[in-house]
């Protein structure tokens, strides 16, 4: 199960699955867990454009969740045992995880991605690998704005940001991204690796 959800989210959501391999065994099976549930939620609108059939796979992810919280057992779906085992020992907590499906609801309904819940997506990544960091403020302020050069607007570098705690950089070394986004070709592959390496070595993004 694990290698094909992490095999997976390494094609449809290689910044994060890279800035995921930094952190320690255990801890980055909740983060593909989260990620993997959340690229989940954003294909919604990729699949379906109708309010009704996009309401209907919301919601079919909303009982999961609320299953897993009952513990039932988990459905027959990759994701959905992934999550189930994260949030039995304690790793994802299911408000989290339900409030991050109204919120992409939301931004589906609205016909905007601008609205997905970055902010929230790395909030939980962050406290997935360390309760308390002192970081919140700043990943309230440059979530959105990665978000947004992850989509190829042309919005600027952004906010200076200070160092990020060297425990949960796992979960942020990916927006230093920025400074190859930010730029007018398309970064490769290494240029990549070699910029979330040193975001997880030095803390800046």
């Amino acid at each position: 199960m694990w290698a094909n959800i992490d095999k997976q989210l390494r094609k449809t959501d290689e910044d994060r699955w890279i800035s995921s391999r930094y952190a320690p065994g255990a801890q980055r099976r909740g983060l593909v867990a989260l990620y993997s549930f959340a690229v989940e939620l954003a294909r919604v609108r990729l699949v379906v454009t109708e309010p009704g059939l996009g309401a209907i796979r919301f919601q079919w992810w909303r009982d999961a969740i609320s299953e897993i919280e009952s513990g039932q057992t988990p459905r027959a779906h990759e994701t959905v045992s992934a999550l189930a085992d994260q949030v039995a020992i304690g790793q994802l907590k299911p408000d989290a995880l339900k409030r991050l499906i109204d919120l992409y609801e939301d931004a589906f309904e609205a016909s905007d991605r601008a609205r997905q819940p970055e902010t929230l997506l790395t909030a939980t990544a962050a406290r997935v690998l360390a309760p308390a960091h002192g970081w919140g403020r700043h990943v309230h302020a440059l979530a959105p704005h990665v978000a947004a050069l992850r989509r190829g607007e042309r919005v600027g570098y952004g906010p200076v940001v200070p160092t990020v705690p060297k425990a949960i950089r796992p979960a942020i070394a990916h927006f230093r991204l920025r400074r190859l986004y930010g730029k007018s070709t398309e970064p490769g592959r290494l240029a990549k690796r070699l910029c979330i390496l040193r975001a997880v070595m030095s803390g800046e993004v």
